[in-house]
């Protein structure tokens, strides 16, 4: 795309944004002079919060290498709308949205502030049946899903092949195959609801035909849109009838409750279970006893047509309203978009495979386990879970209750529901102040400030050397400002664990030059806004094609003693990235209780009433 940089728009937008109550003058003057000599003389700047790392293995890359005309900011968000919260009401809200966990209700306070995509050709890419569930009441459409992830019931074929039990087709036979099981000494069906999510689909999945009936899809809109904060009688209390009666003719109980994924995974695959609720990533996970042929089956209805699957997308996107006045930038944020969610752009998510597309024109390749989906796929029978914060926490409270005992009768349970529904959340209270405002944006001269001012504080607190850090595991700015608990834990990823380890001058040189080598993985270099921050050490780096060579480290402006044994931590993705690096570079983990970055953020801030570090130049790139 041909663009034209208009400096007088970033001017006003610039303008816009210090009046803002955030990070003040100080950053955004800064800002002021960098954008537009970046969009002037380099690239138009487009900032995307990515809500994973996974995101970053090859998604990042491949919108890198589709539009080279633009310069990507990634961050790393947490993987809830409340961040975007947070965001908004600092002035910094990224371009373009991503978030996993997402329900319309919990986004509503961010409505005036996102892109409306009900007019444009995004939208209508999409089937009906799925856009609804993304619809306000008035006809906003503000998020669109990507592909999607799918949770049903994951059986063994084999397993009932050798007892001669019949494969279910509806929810009576689904009963009458427990019943037999039971019978040889085998469970029928079994589930970790132990975990949150599992209670919410489970609920819902075995209800999908009711949910998405006329009431049903009108109380989640006014449920979705903010109008109702009660469940309906007519939709909820029969999934809560449904639930207890599968609870009494399955045997689930205490002991089931208690369950996690490792505890099904064993009975599953030691063939003491015959079927469980799962997605497309667990039947590669969990394949039954090895030979075992494993498919996944609907959840049952009452008849073969009230069978559906539940899905859950992979993240849903959106778009900040800021800028998108101008018709080019909106045009580009748009194009953008487009690519994200095309086939190739999906492709890039579902590599594995198990996912399936609510867009018209996008088919994604599936394992032969999910066969059967097709012909639901082609009918549109893919229920989108209904996944509030409070839907996750009070499905679990209430199933827990449920299969405990506790909650004896279905009204029982329907009033427990809605008893949760209306209680107060309690508010969030300030626990830290911080007093300097760093920007989280990449700069020539000075990297970023706000990655660099989170590492030097991890060193100082852990005693180490060096730190080792991707700039985008830190999700924005640090602003001068108050801090609750929650919002201290949005200034960095989740996703990112800090590992511990000790390594010589030359090891240290290894472990930056692989880590700028690689490639389609959690904790690769696409641009600089995904480039490392070290701390206690400065790199000089220069720019190779489309990639980064390393030439030489210092530390405290001499050469990095290549002989001198130095402790190191790498805050980073401990079950992608760091095994990648062990075998290239070759070194052990020495902590056994691995710390989370917001951890040692809160003991500083919070226990210790201290404040971060300054931040340092770390970094040179020719």
């Amino acid at each position: 795309m041909k663009m034209k940089k208009i400096v007088s728009f970033l001017l006003v937008l610039s303008m816009a944004v210090s009046l803002l109550s955030g990070c003040g003058n100080q950053k955004t003057d800064e800002k002021k002079e960098t954008t537009i000599q970046t969009t002037t003389e380099e690239k138009e700047k487009v900032t995307v919060a990515f809500w994973g790392n996974q995101l970053q293995a090859s998604y990042a890359r491949y919108l890198c290498d589709t539009f080279p005309d633009v310069e990507f900011e990634f961050v790393l968000a947490s993987n809830s709308t409340d961040f975007y919260r947070y965001r908004q009401e600092h002035g910094d809200m990224p371009d373009i949205l991503t978030v996993r966990r997402f329900a319309l209700k919990d986004a509503v306070q961010l409505k005036d502030y996102l892109y409306d995509f009900s007019d444009t050709d995004l939208a209508s890419d999409y089937y009906g049946t799925y856009l609804k569930n993304y619809t306000y009441d008035d006809g906003t459409v503000n998020w669109l899903p990507v592909c999607a992830e799918v949770d049903s019931f994951i059986i063994n074929e084999t397993l009932f092949e050798e007892y001669h039990i019949p494969i279910p087709t509806d929810y009576d036979s689904f009963i009458a195959a427990c019943e037999a099981f039971e019978e040889v000494g085998i469970q029928g069906y079994v589930s970790d609801f132990a975990n949150d999510y599992t209670c919410m689909e489970v609920l819902q999945g075995l209800s999908s035909t009711r949910l998405m009936s006329m009431e049903g899809i009108n109380w989640r809109q006014k449920y979705e849109s903010g109008i109702t904060d009660q469940l309906s009688e007519e939709v909820w209390l029969p999934v809560f009838e449904k639930f207890f009666d599968m609870k009494e003719k399955t045997g689930l109980g205490e002991e089931e409750a208690a369950m996690n994924f490792d505890d099904v995974k064993k009975m599953f695959t030691e063939g003491r279970a015959a079927m469980y609720r799962g997605t497309g990533n667990d039947i590669v996970a969990c394949p039954g006893r090895g030979e075992d042929k494993v498919v996944m089956m609907p959840y049952f209805g009452e008849t073969e047509n009230d069978n559906w699957y539940l899905t859950y997308p992979a993240f849903q996107v959106a778009a900040g309203s800021q800028g998108m006045d101008d018709p080019e930038r909106e045009e580009l944020i748009l194009d953008i978009m487009a690519a994200m969610l095309d086939q190739e752009g999906q492709s890039h998510i579902s590599y594995g495979q198990n996912m399936v597309s609510y867009n018209k024109n996008v088919t994604l390749e599936l394992l032969p386990e999910l066969e059967n989906l097709k012909s639901y796929i082609n009918d549109n029978k893919m229920y989108i879970r209904l996944a509030s914060n409070e839907m996750f926490s009070i499905s679990q409270s209430v199933v827990q209750k449920i299969l405990t005992g506790e909650l004896k009768t279905p009204g029982e349970a329907f009033d427990a529901f809605n008893a949760e529904l209306n209680s107060e959340t309690p508010k969030n209270q300030t626990v830290a102040h911080i007093d300097r405002t760093y920007s989280n944006e990449f700069t020539q001269e000075h990297g970023n400030q706000a990655a660099s001012a989170i590492c030097n504080t991890i060193r100082q607190e852990e005693g180490a050397d060096l730190v080792f850090a991707q700039a985008s595991y830190v999700s924005g700015d640090i602003c001068e400002r108050d801090y609750t608990e929650k919002e201290l834990s949005y200034l960095t990823s989740a996703n990112g664990t800090i590992v511990k380890t000790e390594l010589t001058g030359e090891k240290v040189f290894e472990l930056v030059q692989e880590t700028l080598s690689l490639s389609d993985n959690r904790g690769s270099v696409c641009n600089d806004s995904t480039m490392y921050v070290s701390s206690g050490f400065e790199m000089d780096i220069a720019r190779s094609g489309n990639g980064y060579t390393l030439d030489k480290l210092t530390k405290d402006g001499k050469e990095l003693d290549r002989d001198a044994v130095y402790s190191v931590l790498i805050y980073s993705d401990y079950d992608w990235h760091i095994p990648v690096l062990k075998e290239k570079v070759g070194f052990e983990v020495t902590n056994a209780d691995m710390s989370k970055c917001v951890d040692v953020l809160k003991k500083r801030l919070v226990e210790d009433g201290g404040q971060l570090e300054e931040p340092t130049d770390y970094i040179t790139i020719r």
